[in-house]
């Protein structure tokens, strides 16, 4: 299958997909220049037109000579489409402590029709912590409902608003964006795979979260696994 295209307009939007063919009848109709931004299906990012060899001798007909004068136009690239700033570990710490309070005021509301009985479920393994000989049945019921109820409203809002915008409540208010490692867009279903991920990560009792502060990219555990990234919008 041949590869696809896209590119970015000179009004900002994005265009595609196309074929080569399309690309450079655009290159003839002076659509596509050579600082355009342009995107391949097996080459995901997104590079300016003069980087691409396939265009190379389109963009050299359509232009005709160039004068030496004319700006670079990887640098030119560049400026207008500067790489987003990783987002570090302490500003998504309060991003995630915002989602943590949003979300459990969310679950309280949710099974306050079961708000006495999971009370007394809760008390009991407290009580169970605190003795010598804890009963095992117990602490493990409490557990399993426990999970039974955080996990699927948590892998629910994680994947509804990054799926939908590319941030959750907390990110939005901290001013961030999660989005693909090629910059693209999680969608509902890189948003799924991402919130299972990170619950892989929450197992691993905050280390997956401490290696941003370490890595260079600032990627946690479920960062790599999903092959994405947090940026500042």
């Amino acid at each position: 299958m041949s590869a696809q295209y896209k590119i970015i307009g000179g009004d900002g939007l994005e265009y595609g997909p196309a074929t080569l063919n399309d690309l450079r009848t655009w290159c003839e109709e002076g659509r596509v220049g050579p600082s355009t931004p342009v995107w391949r299906s097996d080459d995901p990012r997104w590079r300016p037109a003069s980087l691409r060899d396939e265009l190379k001798w389109d963009l050299q007909l359509n232009a005709g000579a160039t004068d030496e004068s004319e700006p670079d136009p990887l640098a030119e690239f560049v400026a207008r489409h500067p790489l987003p700033r990783p987002a570090g570990f302490w500003v998504r710490l309060g991003a995630h402590i915002i989602d943590w309070m949003i979300l459990t005021s969310l679950i309280m509301l949710l099974t306050l029709p079961w708000a006495e009985a999971l009370g007394r479920l809760q008390e009991g393994a407290l009580q169970e912590t605190k003795s010598s000989t804890p009963d095992s049945r117990v602490l493990l019921e409490f557990m399993l409902v426990s999970l039974s109820i955080n996990l699927p409203l948590t892998l629910a809002y994680q994947t509804f608003f990054n799926g939908q915008s590319g941030a959750t409540p907390g990110k939005r208010l901290m001013g961030l964006r999660v989005e693909r490692a090629d910059g693209t867009p999680l969608g509902y279903r890189g948003a799924a795979i991402r919130s299972l991920a990170e619950f892989v990560t929450s197992l691993t009792l905050g280390i997956g979260y401490l290696i941003i502060a370490f890595d260079p990219g600032k990627l946690a555990l479920h960062d790599r696994m999903a092959k994405t990234r947090v940026v500042h919008r």
